[in-house]
């Protein structure tokens, strides 16, 4: 088996959260799990879990599929947010496809790359043993969340539907306003750059990781 992605999460900030609170979201991260194994069964190797208190993990097995699944948590778990560990390498199964009984240089790099995101405080932060891609990687992703940082739920909420439906005029259909509307709240945000950003995070861990393939 060749290379793999570990992803670590960590709900930003819960320990500060009351202690109903903190149960109630727990549940609603669970909800979240659920669902993202179901949706993205195909990309997933080891599915994700909550591994201690409000961090969760799981290994897909392709780089390239990384933003897709960080966006879909996003979206699943607003309004609370969450940062990332991103580890890229070999592991190791004990017999079993669930990641708290897997072991290897992925999972390692994924552990320190979501400490480095809690020191930084970025949201995202990859480690992968290439210093360069991991710059480029990190740099990308802490411009976006630059751009995110100063949302709205409106904001999020047309961006989400705008990146499913593919045009102004189906996400102003589905909210029963014009496409001008639409089209204002997007660039205000400055959604469409981000959006671009997105793809391009996406293609450059896909020639990354084809580099690596060879």
């Amino acid at each position: 088996m060749g290379p793999v992605t570990v992803i670590n999460g960590d709900i930003k900030a819960s320990r500060k959260m009351q202690r109903m609170e903190r149960y109630e979201w727990q549940l609603f991260m669970k909800s979240t799990i659920v669902q993202l194994n179901e949706q993205y069964s195909e990309l997933i190797e080891a599915p994700f879990m909550i591994t201690k208190g409000d961090e969760f993990q799981g290994v897909i097995r392709r780089m390239s599929d990384v933003d897709r699944i960080i966006c879909k948590i996003e979206q699943l778990i607003y309004p609370l947010q969450v940062r990332f560990g991103v580890g890229y390498g070999n592991i190791h199964k004990m017999g079993s496809k669930i990641p708290i009984e897997m072991d290897g240089p992925a999972f390692h790099r994924a552990s320190e790359a979501l400490n480095t995101a809690k020191q930084k405080k970025r949201f995202v932060w990859f480690s992968t043993g290439d210093d360069r891609f991991d710059l480029a990687a990190n740099t990308i992703y802490l411009l976006i969340f630059a751009i995110k940082s100063k949302w709205r739920k409106n904001s999020f909420t047309r961006y989400w539907k705008y990146k499913e439906m593919g045009t102004y005029e189906r996400v102003a259909s589905s909210e029963g306003v014009s496409a001008q509307a639409v089209w204002d709240t997007l660039h205000q945000a400055r959604a469409i750059e981000v959006i671009e950003a997105e793809k391009a995070i996406e293609a450059l861990l896909k020639q990354r990781e084809n580099f690596y393939l060879l």
